[in-house]
């Protein structure tokens, strides 16, 4: 499916059409702030269905570790504090 691309001040001028083609034609258009931000217009129905894809995905994988770590093939680390945890992930006083 071809996706069509607008810079932002485009996509706004033209913003019901958008919303419009993305509900009932579905057909997205990626919308472009800068070189580097970009976001793209889908209907909600689509978003819906995203989401519910990667949670599953997400759910898969974690059972998938979960596997791994009872056959012992994964390495479990144990935490005895959210600090420790936070340091390990990184996180240190963002988290709090």
């Amino acid at each position: 499916m071809a996706t069509e691309a607008l810079g932002i001040s485009e996509a706004r001028s033209q913003l019901g059409t958008l919303v419009a083609r993305a509900v009932h034609g579905r057909r997205h258009t990626t919308i472009s702030r800068s070189t580097t931000e970009r976001a793209v217009l889908i209907s909600e129905e689509e978003f819906e269905e995203y989401v519910r894809l990667k949670r599953e995905r997400e759910a898969a994988d974690i059972r998938a570790k979960m596997d791994a770590a009872t056959r012992g093939d994964l390495e479990m680390t144990v935490y005895t504090s959210r600090e420790d945890a936070y340091a390990d992930l990184g996180l240190g006083d963002a988290a709090k």
